[in-house]
């Protein structure tokens, strides 16, 4: 089982710490707000109201056994500047840090971040892909350059196959799997998982489940639309 510290206990905070302790991972919730320990006791494996900026707490916490500890803190820049600092003085865990804007982010892996995250602009980026490339379902970011995409099937891939649509050497893109629809009017027909070859041909309604650097999902999806 993961364990896993969530420092500061804001919306981002609180939604973060709920569902870790969904997914199974067992959670120390740490907020200086006592109000907001008292919300979420009765959901996390741990809730404490105290200075997340001193590394002796923390270690009396046990935040110094967790594998992962998530300085949450929002709004106030310098407590989570001190908070990162201090669990970046535990022995163990990888430290990731919440930032508001690229200013704060590069100051907070300066000070020793493992990652940064920037959920505003992570958010926008998502509904501005979203909105440009209706084809695009669903992007899952596999380091910072390539990413793990769901698409409807491009107009221009309807009754191609990927050796004809030169995927690989055109694009630098793995196309991993077809969902194909259920035939209409077959009752109790589901849809299907497909391992394509290079001689699979794409079909209308088909989503494609690609590999491949950003830059080149973007231009298959420029190209293809």
């Amino acid at each position: 089982m993961q364990k896993i510290a969530v420092i500061g206990l804001g919306r981002f905070g609180n939604a973060l710490a709920e569902n870790l302790a969904l997914e199974g991972a067992e959670v120390i919730a740490i907020d200086a707000r006592p109000e907001l320990i008292g919300a979420i006791k009765d959901k996390v494996a741990l809730a404490v109201s105290a200075d997340a900026s001193d590394v002796e707490t923390l270690r009396s916490l046990g935040v110094g056994k967790a594998d992962v500890v998530i300085v949450a803190i929002g709004e106030n820049f310098e407590a989570c500047q001190l908070a990162m600092l201090a669990a970046r003085d535990l022995e163990y865990p990888r430290v990731i840090a919440r930032a508001n804007d690229r200013i704060k982010a590069t100051i907070l892996r300066r000070l020793g971040a493992d990652e940064v995250l920037m959920p505003e602009e992570q958010a926008a980026l998502k509904l501005s892909q979203r909105l440009a490339k209706p084809s695009l379902l669903e992007s899952v970011d596999l380091g910072s350059e390539h990413s793990f995409v769901q698409v409807q099937s491009p107009h221009k891939t309807v009754g191609k196959t990927p050796l004809e649509l030169n995927l690989r050497k055109g694009f630098g893109l793995n196309l991993v799997a077809i969902k194909r629809p259920a035939l209409a009017g077959k009752e109790g027909a589901q849809a299907s998982i497909i391992i394509p070859g290079p001689d699979t041909r794409m079909g209308e309604g088909d989503v494609l489940m690609l590999v491949g650097e950003n830059n080149s999902i973007d231009r298959f999806l420029r190209e293809m639309e």
